[in-house]
């Protein structure tokens, strides 16, 4: 092979490992993440003029366990607060709210959720959710301007207690 051919074919396998580096740069991580959560303030009140319809506050704490993926969200402190609005009556219930995981040096990924009840007891319900990652401050600062979202779901264990499964894609800083 001649010396012009060979410096062709060297810069053209540059050029790809090059475009393959930027491309998995710009792509973002996947991680499956299990969180264990446990309701510290229940709050709720009746909807007036309708049976069975409550809307509902609560705060709640957990931990991240890592599934899949790089151990990204393994051990992290989740605090969460969130509304809900079941109506026992219909089988219908939604809710949303918003949060913060805390990694072991202290620095926080703040996210919002929405989400909607499948099915289920009043209580005991299983539901659909979806996260999105929308603002990071505080601590170090290693995840400002960091994106991500994640869709999962919901599950009671017992009383207070229940845990989450999902499926984020995470776009570091």
């Amino acid at each position: 092979m001649s010396k012009s051919k060979m410096i062709a074919l060297v810069v053209l396998i540059t050029f790809a490992f090059g475009m393959t580096a930027v491309g998995n740069a710009v792509a973002g991580e996947n991680y499956k993440v299990r969180t264990v959560y446990y309701s510290t303030k229940w709050e709720q009140l009746s909807v007036p003029g309708e049976e069975k319809h409550i809307i509902a506050l609560s705060e709640s704490k957990g931990v991240g366990i890592n599934m899949e993926g790089k151990p990204f969200f393994d051990g992290w402190v989740v605090l969460d607060m969130s509304t809900a609005d079941i109506n026992a009556k219909t089988g219908l219930g939604s809710g949303g709210g918003y949060g913060e995981w805390a990694d072991r040096d202290g620095d926080k990924i703040y996210y919002t959720w929405e989400g909607k009840r499948l099915r289920g007891e009043l209580w005991a319900s299983y539901w659909e959710i979806k996260s999105t990652i929308t603002t990071i401050v505080k601590g170090s600062g290693k995840y400002e301007g960091i994106k991500g979202k994640s869709t999962g779901s919901l599950y009671p264990v017992k009383g207070m207690q229940m845990y989450t499964v999902e499926e984020w894609e995470v776009e570091l800083p």
